[in-house]
């Protein structure tokens, strides 16, 4: 199994304001976008290779909680599924999306 870091969080916004926000999001490449048959969506995003990873596979999920609140869960991890150490890139990625995703936003951690 390949290196990767996830978080969990439930951001007091609504899930569409969220949904609007990743999909202008720079320097990841949204792979695909499909809804979760509950009122959600997931999106799988890609962190292209450079000098210190191949590469990193990320998976969001953003679900309404209630009116005003949506939980979001996320993962980064290493595409070659035989690394083991990722160097803090999964970590990285996973503050840089929620820190550009939940700018503004109360949130409450698990």
């Amino acid at each position: 199994m390949a290196a990767n870091f996830s978080d969990k969080v439930l951001a007091t916004a609504p899930l569409m304001m969220l949904v609007d926000r990743i999909r202008v999001i720079r320097d990841y490449q949204i792979t695909k976008e499909y809804p979760d048959g509950r009122g959600g969506v997931y999106f799988e995003l890609i962190h292209s290779i450079s000098f210190s990873s191949w590469g990193e596979n990320i998976s969001l999920h953003m679900a309404p909680y209630n009116d005003t609140q949506t939980l979001i869960e996320i993962k980064s991890e290493c595409s070659l599924p035989t690394q083991l150490i990722d160097w803090g890139k999964n970590k990285k990625n996973v503050t840089t999306i929620m820190s550009y995703l939940l700018a503004g936003v109360m949130v409450n951690r698990f």
